[in-house]
């Protein structure tokens, strides 16, 4: 398994999201753009990474983000790390595919539907303060837990 350094994470996140478009307009095979973003991490940090390496590693910093959300809405006891860590720069999902008419318009339409029948299933992306009060009372806890008992 890859070790990776915060300056070669920072160039991933950076690289993924200003080529953000590009990856969705790609469709399929993604092979040579996760590639040349092994390139651009190798060039500038003196690493070895292959494109596969970089598309797991990101793909984890996602499934880290999501496990905080989680975690944040009490869905999960387990907390994340790295997801505290990169919290904030994932919760504007700009990984995601931009959003054009088409999809604002059914957005708008499948949110009205659920809201008619009364689906409770829709989760708001928590709030920074919301994120740090939850690791505060997390840490709190487990320092608790861990200290001997007199």
């Amino acid at each position: 398994m890859a070790e990776w350094t915060d300056p070669e994470i920072r160039t991933l996140i950076d690289e993924r999201r200003t080529r953000n478009d590009e990856f969705h307009n790609l469709r399929r095979n993604r092979e040579r753009f996760w590639g040349s973003i092994a390139s651009k991490i190798n060039q500038e940090n003196g690493s070895l990474f292959n494109g596969h390496q970089c598309k797991e590693k990101f793909s984890n910093l996602v499934r880290n983000y999501n496990a905080m959300c989680n975690f944040i809405s009490d869905k999960s006891k387990t907390r994340s790390q790295t997801g505290a860590r990169y919290f904030d720069e994932f919760r504007t999902h700009f990984w995601e595919r931009p959003e054009d008419e088409f999809d604002r318009v059914c957005g708008i339409n499948t949110f009205n539907r659920r809201r008619s029948r009364g689906s409770g299933n829709i989760t708001l992306t928590p709030s920074t303060r919301e994120v740090e009060h939850k690791l505060r009372s997390s840490e709190r806890r487990l320092s608790r837990s861990q200290s001997p008992i007199s």
